[in-house]
């Protein structure tokens, strides 16, 4: 795995194409998390370990190095990019996410106020990823998942100190299956929980408005009140009196 000196590398990078959408480590100095970046670096995190076959605890894994072509020993990628006539004999991780929530950690996501006097808000958001490890037998299949679940469970102290994630783990293997998509094929449902934090501050761009105490809304309504009746009765009284509380200097004939 990378160390955590090159992970936020403030070297200048050139700009990708207008159609390409580029997220990487750049995105999470500059975004934080997101659960595209998850779901990207699982897959590194695999790709990594299954390129190298001695770090490939397994014996029997050891033949099925990853490749970036197409006679790559194992496919690694998320559901969106699978079709079942790739895998064929080969084995495969599949990567997917799953529903994630916001969970709430203070009163109205108010964390605090920093020395600018700016407000701050925080909120967790907490979901997962499901890796579906598929191979040709029921038994190799075990081997896979046990595999990758022990690779995600070593390294998951490492992920949560170094990337600030609140949790990082896997929770659950599931019961294996056949594939109904791929003849002779078994997958091993393997689900990992995340948690991860989400902060910003809103800079006030205007002025707040001012307490106005309930006297003052008071004296306004009776003037207003004062003004209408006035107003009203204007049109009633002489022309010469209406010169005058008009603010002329003519005295009343």
């Amino acid at each position: 795995m990378s160390t955590p000196e090159n992970w936020c590398n403030p070297v200048e990078v050139q700009a990708p194409a207008a159609d390409c959408t580029s997220l990487g480590v750049r995105s999470l100095c500059e975004q934080s998390w997101q659960p595209i970046l998850i779901t990207g670096m699982l897959r590194d995190m695999l790709v990594r370990h299954f390129a190298e076959p001695l770090a490939i605890e397994s014996k029997d894994l050891r033949r099925y190095v990853w490749r970036d072509n197409e006679r790559s020993g194992i496919l690694i990628e998320t559901v969106h990019k699978w079709k079942g006539s790739l895998v064929e004999k080969r084995p495969a991780i599949l990567l997917k996410r799953n529903a994630y929530k916001n969970q709430r950690v203070a009163l109205a996501d108010l964390s605090g106020k920093n020395v600018k006097g700016e407000e701050e808000f925080t909120v967790l958001w907490v979901g997962s990823h499901t890796l579906f490890c598929i191979h040709g037998t029921g038994a190799s299949c075990e081997i896979l998942a046990t595999e990758v679940q022990r690779e995600l469970t070593q390294y998951a102290p490492a992920v949560r100190q170094y990337l600030g994630l609140h949790k990082f783990a896997v929770t659950e293997v599931g019961a294996i299956s056949e594939v109904e998509e791929a003849t002779e094929n078994y997958v091993v449902p393997i689900t990992l929980g995340w948690i991860y934090e989400e902060h910003w501050r809103l800079n006030v761009e205007a002025l707040p408005i001012r307490r106005i105490p309930l006297s003052f809304l008071i004296d306004c309504d009776y003037h207003d009140k004062r003004a209408a009746s006035a107003h009203n009765n204007v049109h009633n009284v002489p022309p010469q009196y209406n010169k005058m509380m008009l603010g002329t200097d003519r005295a009343p004939i």
